[in-house]
């Protein structure tokens, strides 16, 4: 294997490996959409709400009675935390496979990471959506200090960052 392809997969793995930890971080954490007053602070998130008042926090689960918008997000962004750690996977074994089963691996490596894009790019885009669509419905309501949270902007990243892994594992011959 020539050793321009031998960076291009070790760039690959590197980035992927990066997605990976950013899609699950992002998939974890309640903070999509953060929000405070003078009683408090709440964040909202894939899976729970929680509210800091007065110094006690109390975190509740959004269960499956959520919006359709946050149930497809929460699939998409699950998707992704599993199909961007089997791309890493698949293209760290390009390098342990015999050369009879490079191409079959580079190939199954090429399709994982575009579906893991394509998932990104959708789940993403509809995080994204529900986050504004929660800052217009606080701002009619007089709620001010709302905005965008980590989670969402590591899911940002990770996509972004998911776009050129699929790009560079494009380039893996």
């Amino acid at each position: 294997m020539a050793f321009e392809s031998q960076k291009r997969i070790y760039t690959a793995c590197g980035i992927l490996f990066t997605v990976s930890v950013l899609y699950i971080t992002a998939n974890a954490l309640p903070i999509w959409v953060t929000g405070s007053n003078e009683s408090g602070t709440s964040s909202g998130g894939l899976w729970k709400a929680c509210q800091k008042y007065k110094g006690s926090s109390k975190c509740l689960n959004a269960g499956s009675k959520v919006l359709d918008k946050i149930m497809a997000t929460r699939a998409f962004i699950t998707i992704c935390c599993i199909l961007a750690p089997l791309s890493f996977i698949s293209i760290l074994s390009i390098i342990l496979v015999n050369e009879n089963l490079r191409k079959r691996m580079s190939l199954l490596a090429k399709v994982l990471a575009i579906a893991s894009a394509i998932s990104g790019i959708i789940g993403v885009g509809l995080g994204i959506s529900r986050v504004v669509d929660t800052i217009k419905f606080t701002a009619a309501m007089e709620v001010e200090n709302v905005k965008m949270g980590v989670s969402c902007i590591l899911a940002i990243i990770a996509l972004a960052l998911n776009l050129v892994g699929a790009v560079i594992t494009f380039l893996i011959r």
